[in-house]
């Protein structure tokens, strides 16, 4: 099971720990699945994608090319609430995120934490908003962007 995956829209894309990609999708989910828009057809195809990235970090995460401007004004509102309600908490038990219910029995793994801290999982978020509208940099030269990467408690490091 890998420790980072790829998220991407089009040709453009960065890489995430998958700790905190998980903690994001399943605050995304939880928008979508309460907007007044959760019925509609892309919705809620796209719901069912991102619980499953969420538990499983053999998957990346790819957002629709294909997606309308409205539908991506949508999806930028819901991961902009995600964030709202992530940055209203400084971190997250590890009891609480194998608690949440996402995709059968699977779940998300924490990887030996205590704890996760919401700001590189804020961070992350606005990535992915950056990423579907299209005002995410080009990394530098040689390099590529990650994001997510965090000191968790109960750990030395993020990778």
């Amino acid at each position: 099971m890998s420790q980072k995956q790829f998220v991407q829209n089009a040709s453009q894309g960065f890489w995430a720990y998958d700790v905190a990609l998980g903690v994001f999708l399943k605050h995304l989910v939880d928008a979508a699945e309460a907007s007044d828009q959760a019925d509609l057809p892309w919705l809620s195809n796209a719901v069912p994608s991102w619980r499953t990235v969420a538990c499983i970090s053999d998957y990346g995460l790819t957002l629709d090319e294909d997606w309308s401007a409205a539908q991506q004004r949508t999806f930028i509102a819901l991961a902009e609430e995600a964030c709202e309600r992530l940055a209203s908490r400084e971190s997250i038990p590890a009891k609480e995120i194998v608690a949440w219910l996402l995709l059968d029995d699977l779940r998300i793994f924490p990887r030996g934490a205590t704890e996760v801290y919401t700001e590189p999982v804020v961070e992350l978020g606005r990535a992915v908003i950056a990423l579907i509208s299209g005002t995410l940099p080009e990394p530098p030269i040689g390099t590529v962007w990650f994001y997510g990467q965090m000191k968790v408690a109960g750990r030395s490091g993020g990778g």
